[in-house]
Protein backbone atom coordinates (compact mmCIF):
# COMPACT_ATOMS: atom_id res chain seq x y z
CA UNK A 1 0.00 0.00 0.00
CA UNK A 2 1.40 3.62 -0.75
CA UNK A 3 2.30 5.19 2.17
CA UNK A 4 -0.14 8.15 2.08
CA UNK A 5 -3.07 5.83 1.66
CA UNK A 6 -2.20 3.75 4.84
CA UNK A 7 -2.33 7.06 6.67
CA UNK A 8 -5.74 7.96 5.47
CA UNK A 9 -7.17 4.46 6.06
CA UNK A 10 -5.53 4.86 9.60
CA UNK A 11 -7.10 8.36 10.08
CA UNK A 12 -10.73 7.10 9.32
CA UNK A 13 -10.11 3.88 11.79
CA UNK A 14 -9.17 6.74 14.25
CA UNK A 15 -12.93 8.26 13.49
CA UNK A 16 -11.45 11.54 11.65
CA UNK A 17 -13.82 11.98 9.08
CA UNK A 18 -12.28 15.89 8.44
CA UNK A 19 -8.36 17.06 8.08
CA UNK A 20 -7.65 20.63 8.40
CA UNK A 21 -5.20 21.78 6.20
CA UNK A 22 -3.47 23.89 3.31
CA UNK A 23 -1.70 22.16 -0.11
CA UNK A 24 1.94 22.72 -0.89
CA UNK A 25 4.41 20.57 -2.79
CA UNK A 26 5.26 18.17 0.02
CA UNK A 27 2.35 17.07 0.76
CA UNK A 28 0.63 16.46 -2.22
CA UNK A 29 0.48 12.51 -2.01
CA UNK A 30 -1.02 12.99 1.14
CA UNK A 31 -3.67 15.50 0.09
CA UNK A 32 -3.97 13.27 -3.05
CA UNK A 33 -5.06 10.28 -1.05
CA UNK A 34 -7.68 12.02 1.44
CA UNK A 35 -8.97 13.26 -1.70
CA UNK A 36 -9.54 9.90 -3.52
CA UNK A 37 -10.98 8.32 -0.27
CA UNK A 38 -14.57 8.22 1.10
CA UNK A 39 -15.01 8.92 4.08
CA UNK A 40 -12.74 11.81 4.99
CA UNK A 41 -12.11 15.05 3.25
CA UNK A 42 -10.30 17.76 3.33
CA UNK A 43 -11.11 20.92 4.72
CA UNK A 44 -8.76 23.73 2.67
CA UNK A 45 -8.30 26.77 4.68
CA UNK A 46 -6.60 30.13 3.14
CA UNK A 47 -3.94 30.29 5.54
CA UNK A 48 -1.89 27.55 7.85
CA UNK A 49 -2.80 29.19 11.56
CA UNK A 50 -6.46 28.88 10.33
CA UNK A 51 -6.00 25.16 9.63
CA UNK A 52 -5.05 24.28 13.05
CA UNK A 53 -6.96 26.24 15.01
CA UNK A 54 -10.05 24.45 13.00
CA UNK A 55 -8.41 21.28 13.70
CA UNK A 56 -8.53 22.46 17.65
CA UNK A 57 -12.09 23.30 17.46
CA UNK A 58 -12.94 20.12 16.17
CA UNK A 59 -11.12 18.05 18.82
CA UNK A 60 -12.65 20.54 21.77
CA UNK A 61 -16.13 20.11 19.88
CA UNK A 62 -15.86 16.30 19.10
CA UNK A 63 -14.08 14.89 21.63
CA UNK A 64 -11.53 13.29 18.95
CA UNK A 65 -8.65 13.87 17.88
CA UNK A 66 -8.22 16.79 15.36
CA UNK A 67 -5.96 16.30 12.53
CA UNK A 68 -3.97 19.44 10.90
CA UNK A 69 -1.46 19.34 8.25
CA UNK A 70 0.85 21.21 5.96
CA UNK A 71 3.36 21.63 3.71
CA UNK A 72 7.03 22.20 4.94
CA UNK A 73 8.97 25.60 5.34
CA UNK A 74 6.52 28.29 6.12
CA UNK A 75 3.40 25.91 6.28
CA UNK A 76 5.14 24.18 9.04
CA UNK A 77 6.14 27.26 10.59
CA UNK A 78 2.87 28.45 10.13
CA UNK A 79 1.50 25.57 12.07
CA UNK A 80 3.39 26.68 15.15
CA UNK A 81 0.92 29.45 16.88
CA UNK A 82 -1.91 26.49 16.82
CA UNK A 83 0.49 24.18 18.10
CA UNK A 84 1.51 25.93 21.00
CA UNK A 85 -2.22 26.91 21.97
CA UNK A 86 -2.99 23.02 21.76
CA UNK A 87 -0.02 22.85 24.41
CA UNK A 88 -1.34 25.13 27.06
CA UNK A 89 -4.94 24.23 26.59
CA UNK A 90 -4.59 20.68 26.37
CA UNK A 91 -6.04 19.76 23.30
CA UNK A 92 -5.18 16.42 21.39
CA UNK A 93 -4.21 17.30 17.61
CA UNK A 94 -1.68 15.63 15.41
CA UNK A 95 0.04 18.16 13.35
CA UNK A 96 0.74 16.50 10.49
CA UNK A 97 3.92 18.50 8.08
CA UNK A 98 5.57 17.65 4.75
CA UNK A 99 9.49 17.86 4.17
CA UNK A 100 11.84 17.23 1.68
CA UNK A 101 12.96 13.80 0.78
CA UNK A 102 14.96 11.90 3.43
CA UNK A 103 18.07 11.64 1.86
CA UNK A 104 17.93 15.57 0.64
CA UNK A 105 17.15 16.38 4.40
CA UNK A 106 20.31 17.63 6.28
CA UNK A 107 22.27 16.09 3.58
CA UNK A 108 24.79 19.35 4.39
CA UNK A 109 24.77 19.86 8.26
CA UNK A 110 26.98 22.36 8.53
CA UNK A 111 24.83 24.94 6.03
CA UNK A 112 21.20 26.14 6.97
CA UNK A 113 19.77 24.61 3.84
CA UNK A 114 19.92 22.10 1.40
CA UNK A 115 16.54 21.66 -0.02
CA UNK A 116 13.78 24.29 -0.79
CA UNK A 117 11.69 24.74 1.74
CA UNK A 118 14.03 22.79 4.00
CA UNK A 119 13.21 23.55 7.98
CA UNK A 120 13.77 21.66 11.11
CA UNK A 121 10.47 21.71 12.46
CA UNK A 122 10.97 18.88 14.86
CA UNK A 123 13.26 20.81 16.67
CA UNK A 124 11.14 24.27 16.43
CA UNK A 125 8.05 22.46 18.11
CA UNK A 126 9.84 20.17 20.43
CA UNK A 127 9.10 22.54 23.15
CA UNK A 128 5.36 22.91 22.43
CA UNK A 129 4.55 19.35 21.69
CA UNK A 130 4.19 16.16 23.70
CA UNK A 131 5.97 14.26 21.16
CA UNK A 132 7.28 15.31 17.53
CA UNK A 133 9.56 13.17 14.99
CA UNK A 134 10.35 13.09 11.59
CA UNK A 135 9.34 9.46 10.32
CA UNK A 136 12.78 9.04 8.12
CA UNK A 137 11.20 5.40 6.83
CA UNK A 138 7.88 4.39 5.83
CA UNK A 139 8.08 1.48 7.80
CA UNK A 140 8.10 3.29 10.68
CA UNK A 141 4.56 4.92 10.00
CA UNK A 142 2.48 2.68 11.46
CA UNK A 143 4.24 2.63 14.74
CA UNK A 144 4.74 6.19 14.92
CA UNK A 145 1.24 7.02 14.17
CA UNK A 146 0.03 4.70 16.83
CA UNK A 147 1.96 6.88 19.20
CA UNK A 148 1.31 9.75 18.25
CA UNK A 149 -2.72 9.01 18.97
CA UNK A 150 -1.48 7.47 21.98
CA UNK A 151 0.15 10.27 23.30
CA UNK A 152 -2.07 12.77 22.31
CA UNK A 153 -5.00 11.57 24.70
CA UNK A 154 -2.84 9.92 27.22
CA UNK A 155 -2.12 11.74 30.47
CA UNK A 156 -2.48 15.91 30.28
CA UNK A 157 -3.42 15.67 26.32
CA UNK A 158 -2.14 17.67 23.96
CA UNK A 159 -0.74 17.95 20.22
CA UNK A 160 2.26 16.24 18.84
CA UNK A 161 3.92 16.61 15.09
CA UNK A 162 5.06 13.86 12.73
CA UNK A 163 7.24 15.01 10.01
CA UNK A 164 7.20 12.99 6.81
CA UNK A 165 9.48 13.04 4.16
CA UNK A 166 8.47 13.18 0.65
CA UNK A 167 9.79 9.83 0.03
CA UNK A 168 8.36 8.52 2.61
CA UNK A 169 4.67 9.83 1.35
CA UNK A 170 4.86 8.44 -1.62
CA UNK A 171 6.54 4.72 -1.01
CA UNK A 172 4.99 1.40 -1.00
CA UNK A 173 5.31 -0.93 2.21
CA UNK A 174 3.27 -3.65 3.99
CA UNK A 175 1.92 -1.88 6.94
CA UNK A 176 0.53 -5.74 8.24
CA UNK A 177 4.04 -6.38 9.12
CA UNK A 178 5.35 -2.90 9.97
CA UNK A 179 5.73 -2.86 13.48
CA UNK A 180 3.52 -1.24 15.92
CA UNK A 181 3.54 0.55 18.81
CA UNK A 182 2.76 -1.02 22.37
CA UNK A 183 1.65 1.28 24.81
CA UNK A 184 3.75 1.23 28.17
CA UNK A 185 2.03 -0.09 31.02
CA UNK A 186 -0.74 1.77 33.27
CA UNK A 187 0.52 3.60 36.17
CA UNK A 188 -0.37 2.77 39.61
CA UNK A 189 -4.25 3.97 40.33
CA UNK A 190 -4.47 6.37 43.15
CA UNK A 191 -6.29 6.20 45.79
CA UNK A 192 -9.46 7.50 44.88
CA UNK A 193 -11.81 6.32 47.57
CA UNK A 194 -9.61 7.44 50.10
CA UNK A 195 -9.20 11.16 49.06
CA UNK A 196 -12.78 11.57 48.47
CA UNK A 197 -13.72 10.75 51.53
CA UNK A 198 -11.13 13.14 52.81
CA UNK A 199 -12.98 15.81 50.47
CA UNK A 200 -16.00 14.58 51.92
CA UNK A 201 -15.16 15.01 55.20
CA UNK A 202 -13.55 17.80 55.00
CA UNK A 203 -17.28 20.03 53.21
CA UNK A 204 -18.99 18.12 55.91
CA UNK A 205 -17.18 20.19 58.51
CA UNK A 206 -16.23 23.58 56.70
CA UNK A 207 -18.08 26.38 57.52
CA UNK A 208 -18.12 27.85 53.86
CA UNK A 209 -16.89 25.57 51.63
CA UNK A 210 -16.51 25.76 47.23
CA UNK A 211 -15.48 24.49 44.26
CA UNK A 212 -13.53 25.98 41.53
CA UNK A 213 -13.73 23.89 38.42
CA UNK A 214 -11.41 23.97 35.34
CA UNK A 215 -10.60 22.78 31.69
CA UNK A 216 -9.72 19.21 33.44
CA UNK A 217 -13.69 18.31 33.78
CA UNK A 218 -14.24 19.05 29.68
CA UNK A 219 -11.26 16.91 28.77
CA UNK A 220 -11.91 13.97 30.62
CA UNK A 221 -15.82 13.99 29.27
CA UNK A 222 -17.07 15.11 33.55
CA UNK A 223 -19.66 17.55 32.62
CA UNK A 224 -22.46 15.11 33.44
CA UNK A 225 -21.05 13.81 36.96
CA UNK A 226 -20.14 17.39 38.18
CA UNK A 227 -23.85 18.33 37.61
CA UNK A 228 -24.64 15.39 39.37
CA UNK A 229 -22.32 16.13 42.23
CA UNK A 230 -23.27 19.88 42.24
CA UNK A 231 -27.06 18.79 42.53
CA UNK A 232 -26.36 16.26 45.43
CA UNK A 233 -24.65 19.23 47.51
CA UNK A 234 -26.24 22.10 46.72
CA UNK A 235 -22.23 23.78 46.66
CA UNK A 236 -21.02 27.20 45.80
CA UNK A 237 -19.28 26.95 42.84
CA UNK A 238 -16.89 29.24 40.97
CA UNK A 239 -15.08 28.56 37.57
CA UNK A 240 -11.55 29.15 35.79
CA UNK A 241 -11.65 30.81 32.03
CA UNK A 242 -11.49 27.43 30.54
CA UNK A 243 -14.37 25.80 32.84
CA UNK A 244 -17.04 28.49 32.11
CA UNK A 245 -19.48 26.35 30.42
CA UNK A 246 -19.32 23.15 32.23
CA UNK A 247 -21.57 24.68 34.93
CA UNK A 248 -25.33 25.76 33.85
CA UNK A 249 -26.20 29.72 34.67
CA UNK A 250 -29.26 28.73 36.21
CA UNK A 251 -27.49 26.53 38.69
CA UNK A 252 -28.69 28.97 41.76
CA UNK A 253 -25.18 28.64 43.32
CA UNK A 254 -22.98 29.13 40.08
CA UNK A 255 -20.72 32.66 41.06
CA UNK A 256 -19.14 32.00 37.72
CA UNK A 257 -15.38 33.39 37.03
CA UNK A 258 -12.55 33.83 39.16
CA UNK A 259 -9.48 35.47 38.76
CA UNK A 260 -7.62 39.02 37.44
CA UNK A 261 -11.38 39.40 35.31
CA UNK A 262 -13.68 38.15 37.36
CA UNK A 263 -16.36 38.53 39.22
CA UNK A 264 -16.41 40.24 42.74
CA UNK A 265 -18.29 37.68 44.61
CA UNK A 266 -16.78 35.03 43.07
CA UNK A 267 -13.16 36.00 43.77
CA UNK A 268 -15.13 36.78 47.41
CA UNK A 269 -15.63 33.50 47.62
CA UNK A 270 -12.34 31.81 47.28
CA UNK A 271 -11.14 34.61 49.46
CA UNK A 272 -13.35 33.73 52.18
CA UNK A 273 -14.28 30.02 51.61
CA UNK A 274 -12.31 27.72 54.38
CA UNK A 275 -12.52 24.25 52.12
CA UNK A 276 -11.61 24.65 48.50
CA UNK A 277 -11.70 21.73 46.27
CA UNK A 278 -10.30 22.91 42.70
CA UNK A 279 -10.89 20.23 39.82
CA UNK A 280 -9.24 20.31 36.33
CA UNK A 281 -7.96 23.65 37.11
CA UNK A 282 -4.04 24.89 37.57
CA UNK A 283 -4.13 27.47 39.74
CA UNK A 284 -2.00 29.96 37.98
CA UNK A 285 -1.64 33.60 38.44
CA UNK A 286 -4.44 35.08 36.30
CA UNK A 287 -7.01 32.41 38.52
CA UNK A 288 -4.71 32.98 42.34
CA UNK A 289 -3.41 36.98 41.35
CA UNK A 290 0.19 37.83 42.28
CA UNK A 291 -0.55 38.11 45.75
CA UNK A 292 -1.76 34.90 46.97
CA UNK A 293 -2.66 35.53 50.35
CA UNK A 294 -6.42 34.54 50.17
CA UNK A 295 -5.09 30.82 49.34
CA UNK A 296 -3.53 30.34 52.84
CA UNK A 297 -4.98 29.01 55.64
CA UNK A 298 -7.49 27.34 54.62
CA UNK A 299 -8.30 23.59 53.64
CA UNK A 300 -7.50 23.00 49.42
CA UNK A 301 -7.28 20.06 47.55
CA UNK A 302 -6.65 20.35 44.08
CA UNK A 303 -7.16 16.75 41.27
CA UNK A 304 -5.44 16.81 38.28
CA UNK A 305 -4.22 14.66 35.27
CA UNK A 306 -0.87 16.51 35.40
CA UNK A 307 1.41 15.79 37.99
CA UNK A 308 3.80 18.61 37.35
CA UNK A 309 0.97 21.06 37.62
CA UNK A 310 0.07 19.61 40.97
CA UNK A 311 3.26 20.10 42.02
CA UNK A 312 2.59 23.92 41.20
CA UNK A 313 1.95 27.35 43.09
CA UNK A 314 2.96 29.08 46.13
CA UNK A 315 0.70 27.56 48.68
CA UNK A 316 -0.13 24.53 50.73
CA UNK A 317 -2.91 22.13 48.89
CA UNK A 318 -3.83 18.46 49.07
CA UNK A 319 -2.96 17.06 45.91
CA UNK A 320 -4.41 14.05 43.91
CA UNK A 321 -2.99 12.83 40.43
CA UNK A 322 -5.87 11.95 39.00
CA UNK A 323 -8.76 11.91 35.87
CA UNK A 324 -11.48 14.48 37.12
CA UNK A 325 -14.19 11.76 35.77
CA UNK A 326 -12.50 8.67 38.42
CA UNK A 327 -12.26 11.13 40.93
CA UNK A 328 -16.17 12.46 40.67
CA UNK A 329 -17.32 8.91 40.36
CA UNK A 330 -15.80 7.87 43.67
CA UNK A 331 -16.80 11.37 45.35
CA UNK A 332 -20.54 10.94 44.43
CA UNK A 333 -20.45 7.63 45.84
CA UNK A 334 -19.99 9.82 49.50
CA UNK A 335 -22.20 10.92 51.65
CA UNK A 336 -21.45 14.50 52.06
CA UNK A 337 -23.69 16.92 54.11
CA UNK A 338 -25.18 20.26 52.53
CA UNK A 339 -22.97 23.32 52.97
CA UNK A 340 -24.24 25.75 55.50
CA UNK A 341 -27.35 27.85 54.35
CA UNK A 342 -26.08 31.09 55.59
CA UNK A 343 -22.89 31.23 53.62
CA UNK A 344 -25.07 30.18 50.43
CA UNK A 345 -27.34 33.35 51.15
CA UNK A 346 -24.85 35.80 51.90
CA UNK A 347 -22.97 34.74 48.55
CA UNK A 348 -26.08 34.88 46.64
CA UNK A 349 -26.79 38.30 47.93
CA UNK A 350 -23.41 39.52 47.18
CA UNK A 351 -24.03 37.89 43.10
CA UNK A 352 -27.50 40.09 43.29
CA UNK A 353 -26.21 43.26 44.70
CA UNK A 354 -22.62 43.60 42.79
CA UNK A 355 -24.05 42.63 38.93
CA UNK A 356 -21.12 42.36 36.09
CA UNK A 357 -23.53 44.26 33.87
CA UNK A 358 -23.97 47.31 36.26
CA UNK A 359 -21.28 49.74 37.64
CA UNK A 360 -20.57 50.36 41.21
CA UNK A 361 -22.76 53.28 41.04
CA UNK A 362 -25.67 51.74 39.46
CA UNK A 363 -25.35 52.46 35.44
CA UNK A 364 -25.30 50.40 32.87
CA UNK A 365 -22.23 48.78 32.04
CA UNK A 366 -23.24 48.08 28.38
CA UNK A 367 -20.40 45.79 26.52
CA UNK A 368 -21.59 43.16 29.59
CA UNK A 369 -25.20 43.71 28.87
CA UNK A 370 -24.97 43.15 25.34
CA UNK A 371 -22.51 40.26 25.73
CA UNK A 372 -25.41 38.96 28.60
CA UNK A 373 -28.38 39.03 25.64
CA UNK A 374 -26.21 37.99 23.31
CA UNK A 375 -25.67 34.67 24.82
CA UNK A 376 -29.87 34.65 25.96
CA UNK A 377 -30.79 34.52 22.30
CA UNK A 378 -27.84 31.99 21.23
CA UNK A 379 -30.19 28.37 20.67
CA UNK A 380 -29.22 26.12 23.42
CA UNK A 381 -26.24 23.16 21.96
CA UNK A 382 -24.55 25.98 19.65
CA UNK A 383 -20.63 26.17 20.37
CA UNK A 384 -19.21 29.62 21.15
CA UNK A 385 -16.19 30.67 19.58
CA UNK A 386 -14.58 33.23 21.76
CA UNK A 387 -11.39 35.16 20.85
CA UNK A 388 -9.30 36.94 22.65
CA UNK A 389 -9.87 41.03 24.23
CA UNK A 390 -11.95 42.80 25.95
CA UNK A 391 -14.96 41.00 24.52
CA UNK A 392 -13.44 37.78 25.76
CA UNK A 393 -13.75 38.83 29.48
CA UNK A 394 -16.97 40.31 28.86
CA UNK A 395 -18.34 36.90 27.54
CA UNK A 396 -16.54 35.00 30.36
CA UNK A 397 -18.14 36.97 32.98
CA UNK A 398 -21.50 37.62 31.30
CA UNK A 399 -22.48 34.22 29.26
CA UNK A 400 -25.03 32.45 29.78
CA UNK A 401 -24.66 29.27 29.63
CA UNK A 402 -27.55 26.85 28.69
CA UNK A 403 -27.55 23.10 29.35
CA UNK A 404 -25.75 22.14 26.18
CA UNK A 405 -23.70 25.26 25.56
CA UNK A 406 -19.83 25.12 24.69
CA UNK A 407 -18.06 27.65 24.74
CA UNK A 408 -14.81 27.63 23.28
CA UNK A 409 -11.41 30.07 24.16
CA UNK A 410 -7.94 30.16 23.79
CA UNK A 411 -6.83 30.03 27.28
CA UNK A 412 -3.26 29.96 28.26
CA UNK A 413 -1.47 31.20 24.83
CA UNK A 414 -4.46 33.66 24.24
CA UNK A 415 -4.08 34.13 20.82
CA UNK A 416 -5.88 36.22 18.74
CA UNK A 417 -7.21 35.04 15.58
CA UNK A 418 -8.34 31.98 17.38
CA UNK A 419 -12.09 31.63 17.35
CA UNK A 420 -12.97 32.50 13.87
CA UNK A 421 -11.22 29.37 12.44
CA UNK A 422 -12.09 27.45 15.14
CA UNK A 423 -15.71 27.66 14.29
CA UNK A 424 -14.53 26.06 11.25
CA UNK A 425 -13.74 22.88 13.10
CA UNK A 426 -17.49 23.03 14.93
CA UNK A 427 -19.09 23.81 11.88
CA UNK A 428 -17.36 20.53 10.31
CA UNK A 429 -18.58 18.06 13.12
CA UNK A 430 -21.94 19.45 12.11
CA UNK A 431 -22.41 21.80 15.22
CA UNK A 432 -24.05 25.35 14.79
CA UNK A 433 -21.01 27.78 15.70
CA UNK A 434 -21.07 31.43 16.80
CA UNK A 435 -18.02 33.29 16.58
CA UNK A 436 -17.44 36.54 18.95
CA UNK A 437 -14.12 38.50 18.23
CA UNK A 438 -12.92 41.72 18.53
CA UNK A 439 -11.72 44.09 15.52
CA UNK A 440 -8.62 43.37 16.30
CA UNK A 441 -8.56 39.44 16.66
CA UNK A 442 -10.91 39.25 13.49
CA UNK A 443 -8.26 41.33 10.97
CA UNK A 444 -5.74 38.38 12.26
CA UNK A 445 -7.62 35.54 10.16
CA UNK A 446 -9.86 37.86 8.35
CA UNK A 447 -8.61 35.90 4.71
CA UNK A 448 -11.04 33.25 5.85
CA UNK A 449 -13.87 34.85 4.92
CA UNK A 450 -12.85 33.58 2.04
CA UNK A 451 -13.29 29.34 3.18
CA UNK A 452 -16.59 30.30 4.95
CA UNK A 453 -17.90 31.74 1.41
CA UNK A 454 -16.47 28.73 -0.37
CA UNK A 455 -17.84 26.28 2.66
CA UNK A 456 -21.07 28.38 3.11
CA UNK A 457 -20.90 26.75 7.60
CA UNK A 458 -24.05 28.38 9.51
CA UNK A 459 -21.71 30.56 11.46
CA UNK A 460 -22.81 33.56 13.11
CA UNK A 461 -19.78 36.27 13.35
CA UNK A 462 -20.06 38.93 16.11
CA UNK A 463 -17.51 41.44 16.18
CA UNK A 464 -17.11 44.30 19.16
CA UNK A 465 -15.61 46.95 17.10
CA UNK A 466 -14.90 49.59 19.71
CA UNK A 467 -11.50 50.72 17.14
CA UNK A 468 -8.69 49.99 19.37
CA UNK A 469 -7.20 47.27 21.11
CA UNK A 470 -9.31 47.38 24.31
CA UNK A 471 -7.36 45.35 26.33
CA UNK A 472 -3.97 46.64 26.10
CA UNK A 473 -5.40 50.41 25.40
CA UNK A 474 -6.65 50.26 29.54
CA UNK A 475 -3.69 49.03 30.78
CA UNK A 476 -1.62 52.06 28.87
CA UNK A 477 -4.82 54.12 30.31
CA UNK A 478 -4.11 52.70 33.63
CA UNK A 479 0.05 52.85 33.46
CA UNK A 480 1.61 54.97 30.99
CA UNK A 481 -0.44 58.53 31.17
CA UNK A 482 -3.07 57.34 28.83
CA UNK A 483 -0.89 57.25 25.84
CA UNK A 484 -1.55 54.85 23.19
CA UNK A 485 0.29 53.92 20.34
CA UNK A 486 -0.49 51.02 18.21
CA UNK A 487 -3.48 50.27 20.15
CA UNK A 488 -5.40 54.18 18.87
CA UNK A 489 -2.53 55.68 17.26
CA UNK A 490 -1.24 54.26 14.15
CA UNK A 491 -4.38 51.31 14.32
CA UNK A 492 -7.37 51.14 12.19
CA UNK A 493 -10.24 48.92 11.92
CA UNK A 494 -12.05 48.56 8.70
CA UNK A 495 -15.61 48.43 6.95
CA UNK A 496 -15.71 45.01 8.29
CA UNK A 497 -19.86 44.58 6.65
CA UNK A 498 -18.23 45.60 3.22
CA UNK A 499 -15.39 43.79 2.92
CA UNK A 500 -17.61 40.35 4.06
CA UNK A 501 -20.16 41.51 1.52
CA UNK A 502 -16.97 41.52 -1.12
CA UNK A 503 -16.78 37.86 -0.33
CA UNK A 504 -20.45 37.22 -0.76
CA UNK A 505 -21.86 36.91 2.69
CA UNK A 506 -24.46 38.96 4.02
CA UNK A 507 -23.29 41.49 6.95
CA UNK A 508 -24.64 44.44 8.90
CA UNK A 509 -23.45 47.03 10.74
CA UNK A 510 -25.25 48.11 14.41
CA UNK A 511 -24.56 50.60 17.06
CA UNK A 512 -24.25 49.09 20.83
CA UNK A 513 -26.09 52.44 21.79
CA UNK A 514 -29.03 51.24 20.19
CA UNK A 515 -29.02 47.57 19.69
CA UNK A 516 -31.91 45.89 20.68
CA UNK A 517 -33.28 42.28 21.14
CA UNK A 518 -35.13 42.20 18.33
CA UNK A 519 -31.71 43.02 16.26
CA UNK A 520 -30.01 40.00 17.71
CA UNK A 521 -33.12 37.62 17.63
CA UNK A 522 -33.33 38.46 13.41
CA UNK A 523 -29.77 37.21 13.19
CA UNK A 524 -30.16 33.75 14.51
CA UNK A 525 -33.72 33.25 12.20
CA UNK A 526 -31.65 34.40 9.22
CA UNK A 527 -29.67 30.49 7.89
CA UNK A 528 -26.28 30.58 6.75
CA UNK A 529 -23.49 32.42 7.60
CA UNK A 530 -23.73 36.02 8.76
CA UNK A 531 -21.54 38.40 10.17
CA UNK A 532 -22.41 41.43 12.49
CA UNK A 533 -20.41 44.78 13.25
CA UNK A 534 -21.52 45.85 16.44
CA UNK A 535 -19.86 49.50 17.12
CA UNK A 536 -19.18 51.03 19.91
CA UNK A 537 -18.99 55.19 19.91
CA UNK A 538 -17.29 55.24 23.31
CA UNK A 539 -14.42 53.98 24.93
CA UNK A 540 -14.82 50.92 26.26
CA UNK A 541 -13.15 48.37 29.26
CA UNK A 542 -13.58 45.41 31.41
CA UNK A 543 -14.83 45.72 34.80
CA UNK A 544 -14.26 44.89 37.21
CA UNK A 545 -10.24 44.34 37.21
CA UNK A 546 -7.96 43.15 40.06
CA UNK A 547 -4.55 45.32 39.15
CA UNK A 548 -1.45 43.88 39.18
CA UNK A 549 -0.30 43.41 42.82
CA UNK A 550 -3.62 43.46 44.58
CA UNK A 551 -5.52 40.57 46.21
CA UNK A 552 -8.04 39.09 44.39
CA UNK A 553 -10.63 40.78 46.51
CA UNK A 554 -9.65 43.68 46.08
CA UNK A 555 -10.91 44.80 42.57
CA UNK A 556 -10.88 48.01 40.31
CA UNK A 557 -12.85 50.06 40.64
CA UNK A 558 -12.29 49.88 44.01
CA UNK A 559 -14.72 49.61 46.59
CA UNK A 560 -13.99 51.78 50.40
CA UNK A 561 -11.97 50.01 52.19
CA UNK A 562 -14.37 49.72 54.95
CA UNK A 563 -17.33 48.69 52.71
CA UNK A 564 -14.77 45.49 51.51
CA UNK A 565 -14.26 44.68 55.06
CA UNK A 566 -17.44 44.31 56.22
CA UNK A 567 -18.37 42.29 53.17
CA UNK A 568 -15.98 39.56 53.66
CA UNK A 569 -16.53 39.36 58.11
CA UNK A 570 -20.16 38.98 57.04
CA UNK A 571 -18.49 36.30 54.50
CA UNK A 572 -16.71 34.93 57.43
CA UNK A 573 -19.01 34.61 60.10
Amino acid sequence: MKASDFITQFLIEKQTDCVFGYIGGMVTHLVDSIYTTPGIELINTAHEQAAGFAAEGYARTTGKTGVALATSGPGATNLVTPIANCFFDQTPVVFITGQVNSFEYQKFPAIRQYGFQETDIVSIATPITKYAVQVKHAEDLRYELEKAFYEANTGAKGPVLLDLPMDVQRADFDFQTARSFIPPAAKATPDLSTYAANVADAFAHAKRPLLLVGNGVRLSHAVEPLRQFLLRTRLPVVQSLMGIDSVPSDYPYNLGLIGTYGTRYANWAISCADVILVLGSRLDIRQTGADVSPWENKTVFQVDIDVAQLQAGDFRKTVLCADAAAFLEEINKQSISLPKTEWTSRLSALKKQFPVEQSLDGKAHLPNQIMHRLFAEIPDGHAVCVDVGQHQMWAAQSAVIKPCTRVLFSGGLGSMGFAFPAAFGVAAAEKQAVVLCGDGGFQMNLQELVTLARRQFPIKIFIFNNRSLGMVKQFQDMYLDGRNPSTVDDYTAPDFAAISRAYGIPAQTLQAETLTDNDLHACFAQPGPLLICINFNTPTQIHPKCCFGNALDNMSPLLPAAQLQTIKKELQK
